[in-house]
């Protein structure tokens, strides 16, 4: 019963009442008519802010006096106050309706307002979600060739509530081309269905922007955000930009995230599967690739790699006694491309993955519980982990090295990038240390200890 009276508070607020006023009427629907003295006692204000409380309310012909003395109050019933905020509202279209019939008639209009300049830039703020919606509703109605829709994670809710996704639909249908980069959410997925097939959305996980860029000449860009995704938004501002040279470089920043994000598809998967599907990305080393293939194809092995170099990808020992491994994987290091690097990417694609997987158990000691089965039942080792969150994880008599710690580096590094990947994803580390330790080049593998030196706070 409280949540439905707490939920019919909160859509008063978000049509426009202020929280006492909306806590009122609650109160009077509900119960027989009461005395201000009694209403501010319930509603917990004071007998005076009730009184004017009531006179607000009485002047929008919610709230009746009866003739009793002492005067008592009664409101309408909740269902008739919104249809009276429906009649209020389209009284207030109908009104600007007939303006903007008499300026396009020419009906007192200025003449010179009509010779304003039109080339110089402009910038101009607009408070209140609502109205920055509509600001974008009115400009994506005039673009004529292309349209950035930036979301940000709730931003598809605010085009649903206020009907202007009916005009980004209709833009697309009209050959406009509409493309929607935002952060997505499970909990926002079903609304961009409600989007025109020939709408492109792709997702960024550290986007944050809202607004629009219409036909790289004018902008919508949101300055502050409330905290309330489903509010009413009233603390909220937006700069309209009409700037060309400044809104066409906004809108190359933006195409450069686009080409770095995630398609709807991929991540929708992530999000409702707990799988990562996006392509790997694998740096392949600097320098011209071209001239170090020509280099090994002309060149002895010998003179590439003389013997003694030590070269590896891994520093391995046995103590303090340094293990000289065996040449691995010559030909990609002879390339420039850095194994070590390509197996930690796979390795932390796999963590992020292993982590989706296991967001549903939220009790950390559980998760470490739960992963730390699932390594040894893979015989890759035990874990150690100290710390909470974690600040090193050792996994000892690590399988990583297949019994041969000269030839087991890049798959140390694999090892690591999954155990890297797992820590990022969970709580955010963006960056570490490595510390590997060789044993035995027998039946006791290696182990080796992961530092996390950064979390994101």
């Amino acid at each position: 019963m409280e949540e439905a009276r707490v939920s019919v508070i909160d859509r008063l607020v978000d049509s426009g009442l202020e929280q006492k006023e909306a806590r009122v009427l609650v109160t009077l629907a509900a119960s027989e008519p009461l005395k201000a003295s009694e209403i501010g006692r319930q509603v917990g204000i004071t007998r005076m802010d009730a009184y004017n409380t009531l006179r607000r309310l009485q002047d929008r012909g919610l709230v009746m006096a009866t003739v009793d003395k002492p005067m008592r109050f009664t409101s309408l019933p909740i269902s008739e106050v919104f249809q009276n905020f429906i009649f209020e509202e389209e009284a207030e279209l109908r009104r600007l309706k007939a303006h903007l019939s008499e300026l396009e008639q020419g009906v007192g209009l200025n003449q010179a307002l009509m010779d304003l300049p039109l080339d110089e830039p402009t910038f101009t703020v607009v408070k209140e979600r609502t109205y920055i919606q509509a600001a974008m509703e009115r400009l994506i109605q005039d673009s004529e060739s292309h349209v950035w829709l930036l979301l940000g994670r709730w931003g598809i809710m605010h085009l649903v509530k206020t009907g202007a996704l009916a005009t980004v639909n209709e833009a697309s249908q009209r050959g406009v081309s509409v493309r929607v980069l935002a952060t997505l959410d499970e909990r926002t997925l079903k609304f961009y269905h409600e989007l025109d097939d020939s709408i492109e959305v792709r997702h960024c996980d550290s986007f944050s922007l809202q607004g629009c860029i219409v036909d790289d000449e004018v902008a919508v860009q949101t300055l502050s955000l409330g905290s309330n995704p489903v509010g009413r938004g009233r603390d909220e501002a937006a700069l309209v930009i009409e700037a060309p040279e400044f809104v066409s470089a906004q809108a190359e920043l933006v195409a450069a995230s686009w080409g770095n994000a995630a398609s709807f598809a991929a991540a929708r998967t992530r999000l409702e599967e707990g799988q990562i599907v996006e392509p790997l990305k694998v740096t392949l080393g600097g320098g011209s690739f071209y001239q170090r293939l020509k280099e090994l194809v002309a060149s002895n092995y010998q003179d590439q790699h003389p013997a003694g170099a030590g070269w590896t990808n891994a520093i391995l020992r046995r103590g303090d006694e340094v293990l000289s491994p065996e040449p691995t994987l010559p030909t990609f290091e002879a390339l420039g491309i850095d194994t070590s690097e390509v197996f930690r990417s796979v390795g932390r694609r796999i963590g992020e993955e292993i982590a989706i997987e296991l967001q549903d158990v939220t009790d950390d000691d559980e998760f470490w519980a739960d992963l730390s089965q699932q390594w040894h039942e893979l015989g890759m080792g035990e874990l150690v982990v100290d710390g909470d969150p974690p600040t090193s994880i050792r996994v000892v008599d690590s399988g990583s090295c297949g019994s041969a710690p000269k030839l087991g580096g890049p798959f140390c590094h694999l090892d690591e990038g999954i155990l890297e990947g797992i820590i990022q994803t969970r709580f955010g580390v963006t960056a570490s240390a490595v510390e590997r330790d060789c044993t035995s080049t027998g039946d006791n593998h290696c182990h080796f200890d992961i530092t996390f030196t950064q979390l994101d706070v």
